[in-house]
């Protein structure tokens, strides 16, 4: 699963910015997330739209349940975007169920970064937007996982 993290960008920023401004963090969040699901859900198998998908679904956890959203959903990372994957990848089966038409994403090192980025960014939504607000993604995630 190869994609460029400005791609990531670009599909996370082009559903942030359909709600920016008349909604709260958490709810931009929510609206993004569904938004790049229901193109997945068509058929899109893009490998950068799956990642934003999950960075921005990772952002919606975190951002309507603090710490202990980003504390649930780094295990949910780890057990279905690590364990689950590598799993799939090593067995030679497919595992996780399919929603829609695209294909489910494998392991990639550079989509648990962007999850982990999600979640960090979710956190500064909870702490520091309110009201409605503009909500950016970043250009690449700044995680730790993320071999730059």
């Amino acid at each position: 699963m190869s994609f460029r993290n400005s791609d990531v960008h670009d599909w996370a920023q082009k559903a942030l910015d359909k709600y920016n401004g008349s909604y709260s963090a958490s709810d931009i969040n929510l609206n993004a997330t569904t938004y790049l699901y229901g193109l997945r859900d068509d058929g899109n198998g893009d490998a950068a739209l799956a990642a934003a998908s999950h960075y921005l679904h990772c952002r919606y956890v975190a951002s309507q349940a603090y710490v202990v959203g980003a504390i649930i959903g780094a295990a949910a990372v780890v057990s279905y975007d690590v364990i689950w994957k590598l799993i799939e990848k090593y067995s030679n089966r497919e595992l996780s169920h399919k929603f829609g038409k695209a294909p489910v994403s494998a392991y990639s090192s550079t989509m648990l970064a962007w999850d982990m980025q999600g979640l960090s960014d979710g956190v500064g939504d909870f702490m520091f937007c309110w009201g409605n607000v503009t909500l950016r993604a970043p250009y690449q995630p700044q995680s730790g996982f993320y071999p730059h």
